[in-house]
């Protein structure tokens, strides 16, 4: 093994450093999206960037998370994978309802999975795209979270925007920015449809239908590439990740804006 295959150790210190030298500041309120593979050797894992999140933005900050679980969904729409159709009827006997305590988070990585069990950690109520936020505005920022539209101005995601918030792609691609689908409700043509989930309430799993609207994301990167160029977003390196961090309120109100003027 040559010095150029070993993976560059990264520590909690390096990560603080380099969170504070890309503008994360004490007092932000900080979504993340994260990536740890991107980020090097870190010691300590995803504890490790657990931790130096939380002493970046300090304790007069706040840390969200998403902390979405797919699965809770009508399982005849499923397709990663698919449900036999001979089985459906008894995947939707059989599935959990969601428990923001007890459901796992899907397909958002060790690090999401590890923050939303993590002390102090409250977690929003929403089945299939709840998030999870830490710090002195999180009851504030998930403490409701409306069932239909679920990512729109009454969201984490909109009142993230709306408390001038932040939101950092740490090692994550681009096509992962959620704050994105919240310009959905700053266009005019929504196409409204129904979906399906399954909920505790008073201790009895039951079904609750909730209406949403269908989110792209093919023009997440040019956008990025247009909101750097403007100063609303820019490009850092943290750890060995690329990342984007933006400005929530202006990256939201610049990107529907964009949206509109280009028909997208």
């Amino acid at each position: 093994m040559t010095s150029e295959d070993i993976p560059i150790v990264v520590t909690k210190s390096r990560l603080t450093s380099d969170l504070r030298a890309a503008g994360i500041v004490p007092g932000d309120i900080l979504c993340v999206h994260t990536s740890l593979s991107k980020l090097g050797h870190v010691i300590g894992g995803p504890r490790t960037v657990i931790e130096a999140l939380i002493e970046a933005v300090g304790e007069a900050g706040t840390i969200m998370m998403p902390a979405y679980s797919g699965d809770m969904s009508d399982p005849a729409e499923w397709a990663h994978p698919a449900v036999p159709a001979s089985m459906i009827e008894e995947v939707r006997r059989e599935i959990p309802g969601y428990d923001p305590a007890l459901t796992p988070t899907r397909g958002m990585g060790t690090v999401a999975e590890l923050f939303r069990q993590w002390p102090g950690v409250r977690r929003s109520p929403h089945p299939q795209s709840s998030f999870s936020a830490r710090g002195k505005q999180a009851t504030e920022l998930v403490g409701e979270h409306p069932l239909n539209f679920r990512f729109g101005l009454d969201s984490p995601l909109g009142k993230l925007a709306n408390l001038k918030g932040k939101s950092l792609l740490l090692g994550a691609p681009v096509d992962t920015l959620s704050l994105f689908y919240v310009t959905q409700y700053h266009i005019d043509d929504i196409q409204v449809e129904k979906r399906k989930a399954p909920v505790v309430e008073n201790g009895a799993k039951r079904w609750v239908s909730y209406h949403d609207t269908k989110y792209v994301r093919g023009w997440f990167s040019e956008a990025t590439k247009k909101l750097v160029e403007q100063e609303i977003a820019k490009n850092v390196r943290i750890g060995t990740a690329c990342c984007v961090l933006y400005d929530a309120a202006r990256t939201v109100q610049t990107a529907a804006e964009w949206r509109v003027t280009n028909g997208i």
